[in-house]
């Protein structure tokens, strides 16, 4: 395979990983955000991630494992295509919160403001209310 065709490839896996993690219509300026806010190194552009989402371009090392952290898909995967594919066709992703992913979210969390903090405290209580009353029906 080329070079022009492993971008192409590695744009379609790309794709394919954000529409089963539920960002299915993102654009390359939202992409860049998204990326960003995850990502604690340098920020990409929108520039940037549309050329991976357009083929153009392979993202750098470190991006490429931030990618498939967020994406939740084994990054050699992602880049190369080898292995099983990830992603469960029809399935909505289920994410799997494992110790290194809820530290993120704690870190996260901590980063917000007093008030957001409190927000994000009274959702996460409206959402275990809601799943032990749905498991007790």
């Amino acid at each position: 395979m080329n070079s022009v065709e492993e971008r192409h490839a590695f744009s379609e896996r790309l794709r394919a990983a954000l529409d089963d993690a539920g960002w299915k219509s993102i654009g390359a300026t939202a992409l860049a955000r998204e990326f960003n806010l995850r990502n604690d190194g340098p920020p990409v552009t929108a520039h940037a991630t549309r050329k991976w989402m357009q083929g153009e371009a392979v993202p750098v090392q470190d991006n490429l494992q931030a990618l498939a952290r967020w994406l939740q898909v084994p990054a050699h995967w992602l880049r190369f295509g080898e292995g099983p594919s990830p992603l469960r066709a029809g399935e909505p992703s289920a994410p799997q919160y494992g110790v290194d992913r809820a530290a993120k979210l704690a870190g996260d969390i901590a980063r917000l403001g007093a008030e957001q903090q409190v927000v994000v405290e009274e959702l996460i209580g409206v959402l275990l209310k809601r799943k032990k009353s749905s498991h007790g029906q």
